[in-house]
C-alpha cells in the first residue's frame, strides 16, 4: 500500500510516519505507530485537531529544558532531552566558531551526532523500551528541527527494526525536503548572532548523508552494531527488544 508519510501541518512542517518502510526479514515498519517530526509549538487549532485523530498516546520532547520553557508544547508531552547526558558527563561544548564553511557547519553536526551516540544510550534506550509496549504507542518525538537529534533516534530506532541502512539514511535525508530555507531563518539567525560563519551556518541547517552514514558507521564499529548498543548503553534486555520489534514491524503474511 502506497501512502504519504509526510503529514501536513501549519504549524510543524517535518512530520512523517516512519511505516512503510521494508526491513531485512521480510516486513515493513507499521504506519501509523511512530512519528518524527520537528517542533509542536506552533501547532494552530486546525493542527491540534488533526494531530489527535491521529491518536498519539506519547510525545517525546528530545529538546533542552531552556527551548521548552521558550517555545512549549501545544500537546503534553514527556521530557527527553538526548543532549544533556553528554554535558552531564562532562563533554566539551560543541564551538561553533570553530567552523569556517559548508563543511565545517556539517562536520559540527556530526561531532553533536557522535556525542548523543556515546552519552544518550539510556534515554533513548528508556524510549524504545516504552515503545515497545501497546500503551506506549502511537507515539511522536520531535526536537526544534527535527533532524539532528530527532534524526539520530528514527536513524537508530530503524536500524533497530531491521530497515537496511541506505533506507534508513534515505529517510534521514527526507528533512531535506520538508523544512526548507524559509523555514529555518530564524534559526540562521540565531547562529550567526552567536558567532557563526554563514557559510557554516548553512551546513549545520542541512541533513548530510555523509554524517549520518559515519555515525551509524561509529555505531558498528564502537558498539558492535545496534543490539549491543541498545542492551548495553541503553538498559534494554532482549525480550524488551523483541517486543519493539514485534509492535513497530509487520511481517507480510506467506502466500500459497
Amino acid at each position: 500500500m502506497s501512502r504519504d508519510r509526510h503529514i501536513p501541518f501549519e504549524g510543524a512542517t517535518n512530520f512523517r510516519d516512519l511505516g512503510g518502510y521494508p526491513t531485512r526479514d521480510g516486513g515493513s515498519t507499521r504506519w501509523g505507530v511512530v512519528y518524527r517530526s520537528d517542533g509542536l509549538q506552533a501547532l494552530t487549532d486546525d493542527d491540534i485537531v488533526r494531530f489527535r485523530s491521529l491518536g498519539v498516546r506519547v510525545v517525546y520532547d528530545l529538546r533542552r529544558d531552556d527551548e521548552r520553557e521558550v517555545r512549549p508544547n501545544r500537546v503534553d508531552s514527556l521530557d527527553f532531552c538526548v543532549m544533556t547526558p553528554a554535558s552531564q558527563a562532562g563533554a566539551p561544548p560543541i564551538d561553533i566558531s570553530s567552523a569556517g564553511d559548508e563543511r565545517g557547519g556539517e562536520q559540527l553536526l556530526r561531532a553533536i551526532y557522535r556525542d548523543m551516540l556515546v552519552y544518550s544510550g539510556r534515554v533513548i534506550g528508556t524510549m524504545f523500551s516504552g515503545l515497545s509496549s501497546p500503551p506506549g504507542v502511537p507515539a511522536v518525538f520531535h526536537c526544534h528541527a527535527g533532524k539532528d537529534r530527532t534524526g539520530v533516534v528514527a536513524a537508530l530506532l530503524l536500524t533497530a527494526l531491521r530497515v537496511p541502512r541506505d533506507v534508513v539514511l534515505d529517510d534521514f535525508e527526507l528533512t531535506a525536503r520538508y523544512r526548507l530555507r524559509e523555514h529555518q531563518s530564524e534559526s540562521l539567525e540565531r547562529m550567526v548572532d552567536r558567532g557563526m560563519v554563514m557559510e557554516a551556518a548553512v551546513g549545520m541547517l542541512g541533513a548530510p548523508r555523509w554524517a549520518m552514514a559515519e555515525t551509524l558507521e561509529q555505531l558498528d564499529d564502537q558498539f558492535g552494531g545496534i543490539d549491543d548498543y541498545l542492551l548495553g548503553l541503553g538498559g534494554l534486555d532482549a525480550d524488551t527488544l523483541a517486543r519493539l520489534r514485534a509492535h513497530l514491524v509487520e511481517i507480510a503474511e506467506p502466500t500459497s
